[in-house]
Parts: structure tokens; sequence; C-alpha cells
């Protein structure tokens, strides 16, 4: 479904990213992990258009992606979620929501005037409602971001790249500063979406969920590939090992 190839990042001499290869599979959970600074959330800026490699291709259901700009890859089927929280102070939650498929209406000006809009606008309604209650934050939309707790940050985030409907999910550490029950309520809410036919691609430092959840796991070091298969056989790789746990055995 998508496939990045040899693709190299270097910022200033500074290479983030050097020759990495990976294919995702229709709907599974492929996740890709490392220590902190190991390019994943660079990668993931090369997918969604933000960075150009200097080196490399990503294709995504065998067509290229590389001369789109970052606003075309909604349009592919294809959306996202960030390491750092990025809602809009200044809206509530349904508009914050509402922004992830504003892409849908017509920009025409006579459409403004037409029967059309107001297709559009209960359209977007009935969709948004729909995904808040998923997510349990529909007694939140008309709430700001400056007033709700992290953990509901999350999920408006969530709602907010999953309202288009996108066949592949981007999701750049979902789990981060939650606690327990948070972590697994952000766990069902991605096997459900799975099983509703969704891809996902999730960085993420909790191994507890990526064990848990993934079926194919890619691990990056310092730019590289560095393993990947089935959980099972990420968890038993030595230089995987090495890179979490150290070169000691006390470690």
């Amino acid at each position: 479904m998508l496939e990045v190839k040899n693709v190299t990042v270097s910022f200033g001499g500074l290479i983030a990213v050097k020759d990495m290869t990976m294919n995702v599979k229709k709907g599974i959970i492929h996740s890709l992990i490392g220590p902190n600074g190991a390019g994943k959330t660079t990668l993931f800026n090369v997918i969604t258009r933000v960075i150009q490699p200097v080196k490399g291709s990503v294709s995504y259901e065998e067509n290229s992606l590389m001369d789109l700009r970052p606003e075309q890859i909604i349009y592919k089927g294809i959306s996202r979620t960030f390491q750092n929280l990025q809602l809009f102070s200044g809206m509530n939650v349904y508009d914050n929501i509402l922004s992830g498929y504003i892409h849908n209406y017509d920009k025409n000006i006579f459409y403004l005037f037409s029967k059309n809009r107001s297709h559009f606008e209960s359209e977007a309604r009935e969709r948004i409602l729909e995904i808040s209650e998923l997510l349990q934050i529909k007694n939140r939309l008309s709430s700001y971001p400056a007033s709700l707790s992290y953990g509901i940050l999350k999920r408006v985030e969530i709602a907010r790249a999953i309202v288009s409907n996108p066949k592949l999910l981007l999701f750049d550490e979902p789990a981060a500063g939650l606690n327990h029950n948070e972590t697994s309520e952000i766990r069902d809410i991605m096997r459900l979406l799975k099983n509703q036919g969704k891809t996902i691609l999730l960085v993420e430092h909790d191994m507890n969920l990526v064990m848990k959840i993934s079926d194919r796991i890619t691990v990056m070091s310092f730019g590289e590939k560095i393993a990947e298969g089935t959980p099972e056989e990420v968890g038993n790789n030595e230089e995987v090992i090495k890179v979490y746990l150290g070169e000691s055995e006390n470690a």
C-alpha cells in the first residue's frame, strides 16, 4: 500500500534518515520504533510531503507522492496526527474536527448560495457526531482546547485525522503523556480502526503498546533501519536489544 524506497534526508550535512526502505501492507498496524532522534518523525514528514528527501521515493497505492504538496496528501486518502499537538486554540472541538473534513468543501463562490452548501454542512455534522461518539468526546464539542485535559486533546487530534475517512493513518506517538487507562483506550481505538479496514503506520515509544497491537514492526536507529518483522522477531533481535538495553549483560 505504502512504499518508502531508499529515502535519505539531510539537514545541513547531518543525515537524519539514511537509505530507508519500508513497505506497509494494507489493513495492518505497522509500527515504526526507535530511540529519540532515530528519524521516525522525519520519515513521517517525508511521507506527508512536509520534507523533501535528497534521495529516494515514496509511493502510495503504486502512485508516486513525490510531486505533491502537503495539503494535497489528504485527497489521496492519507491523514496524520502530530508528535506535538497541533490543534487550533481559538476554535472549539467541533471546529477543530471539522478542519479535517473541510477539504471536501467546494471553494467556488457559487457553492455558498447553492443547496449543496446545506448538504455539506449536514454531512459534516453527521460525520463529526459519529466520530466524536466513537472517541467519547461528544460532550466536549463546544469546549476549547485550553479547558481540556491532555488525554482529551489527544482524542480530538485523532478525531480530526479520521473524520475524513482516510485509508492510511499516520499516528505519531498517540499514547505519549497518557496514563495506563488512556493508553488502553487509544489501543482499543486503533484496533477498531483496523477492523474497519484502515491501515495504520504508528510511531510510538510505549513498547508494551507496540508489542500488543502491531502486526509488523520496523526499527530505526540513527536514521537507518536495523530490523523489521513481527513483534516476536523484533523482540528477539539482538541488535534491537542492544539499541534499547545497551551492550552490557546486566542491562
